[in-house]
């Protein structure tokens, strides 16, 4: 996969896109239409990596303990603050060490393996009702998924985007961890089914129901893999958990100690890292030093989001950094041409061409909004584009 190649190297395999009732009607739906074509690079194996003094936790939200200051002791997983959200995980020091800063974005901590706080017990979850379990699973510092009633749970057990490349890794080498996280995903949710999403059967357990499907981007992302199962139109992801989710799910279920570390794609390798790992000394250990021309992505290639602070440290929801060489050399676009080969690659058979057109006031009418509101932001407009207009943003 090379993002920064030009759109002429970009081959578009012809492939009978998923249709859903979109707005444009019947004329788009009928439509075959191509996509990219692309899946991921698996590198099968996930490094334990930890070699970092600084560590920069991300509140997000949460508001801190009290007596969480500069100066404290704190030690690995113990509590410093709780996120009010219903379904936001709380947060936990993931090493050792010092608190160096705190302030109303990110607690700092300079580790000190020599240095300990409140030492946090393992939480005991027998006999605990769903409604504990998910407040305890809530305390521990996972994000709580969600399902509407009568729906099944989807595991995705492909990555959801070219970049993101930790799913096969971690279903083959901590199946028993991503059996656990099942175990735990039953009894959180006892009366939905689990149907996993697969492009190979191989990870599923034996008994469980599996729906094997075409893995290629963009039909992997979470909404397309959602329809294919579901048969309706999906309009959140809700109900659908990817490898990293089960992951931590089967991690606290085994331990009962809070989520600390993360599977994290760096580059073309995979590896375990603290949560709060900061960019800066990731691309320095890793020795991806970015040029002028270069720009560093947090995410994977298509919808991943430019990083600008490399001071700042990972949450648990970061999958992957990148650094893509010369990027910042594509950036300018030339006006559009007219050819409509955005709208010939929507997978919901928007008219991209059409919004492009149109005055950027006009898109503030709720009328006009309601039209596109299917878009699923999976950027093969923006990929497929001669002029390499940014439709994507």
């Amino acid at each position: 996969i090379n993002p920064g190649s030009p759109k002429s190297e970009i081959k578009l395999s012809p492939r009978l896109a998923i249709d859903w009732d979109c707005p444009q009607g019947t004329a788009a739906s009928a439509a075959i239409r191509p996509d990219l074509g692309w899946r991921s690079i698996v590198t099968p194996v996930i490094k334990d990596w930890d070699v970092f003094k600084i560590v920069a936790v991300p509140l997000e939200g949460a508001k801190t303990l009290k007596g969480v200051k500069r100066g404290r002791p704190f030690s690995i997983g113990e509590h410093l603050a709780h996120n009010p959200g219903p379904l936001n995980g709380d947060v936990h020091s993931p090493v050792n060490g010092l608190a160096l800063e705190v302030n109303e974005k990110e607690i700092i901590i300079g580790r000190d393996d020599d240095v300990f706080g409140k030492t946090p017990a393992p939480v005991d979850f027998t006999g605990l009702t769903a409604v504990e379990l998910a407040q305890s699973f809530k305390y521990l510092g996972l994000n709580i998924p969600e399902v509407y009633p009568g729906e099944p749970f989807i595991i995705q057990s492909f990555d959801m985007e070219p970049g993101l490349n930790c799913a096969p890794a971690l279903f083959s080498e901590h199946r028993e961890t991503m059996l656990a996280g099942l175990e735990a995903l039953n009894a959180l949710y006892p009366d939905h089914p689990v149907i996993w999403a697969v492009a190979d059967p191989t990870p599923v357990p034996d008994g469980s129901s599996y729906e094997a499907m075409d893995t290629a981007y963009p039909l992997s992302l979470p909404k397309l893999v959602k329809y294919r199962i579901n048969g309706r139109r999906a309009i959140t992801d809700s109900g659908v958990f990817n490898g990293r989710d089960l992951y931590f799910l089967g991690r606290v279920w085994r331990t009962g100690l809070p989520v600390t570390r993360l599977p994290l794609t760096l580059g073309d390798a995979n590896y375990f890292v603290p949560v709060g790992a900061r960019i800066i000394d990731l691309l320095t250990f890793a020795n991806l030093r970015p040029g002028p021309d270069d720009a560093v992505i947090k995410g994977g290639f298509i919808r991943g989001k430019s990083l600008f602070r490399f001071s700042r440290g990972l949450s648990k929801t970061d999958a992957a950094i990148h650094l893509i060489k010369g990027a910042r050399r594509l950036t300018e676009c030339l006006p559009c041409r007219g050819c409509g080969e955005c709208s010939r690659v929507c997978p919901v058979g928007i008219d991209v061409a059409k919004a492009g057109r149109l005055p950027t006031d006009q898109w503030l009418d709720g009328r006009f909004q309601k039209k596109f509101q299917g878009c699923l932001e999976c950027g093969v407009c923006a990929l497929a584009c001669p002029s390499r207009r940014p439709l994507l943003s």
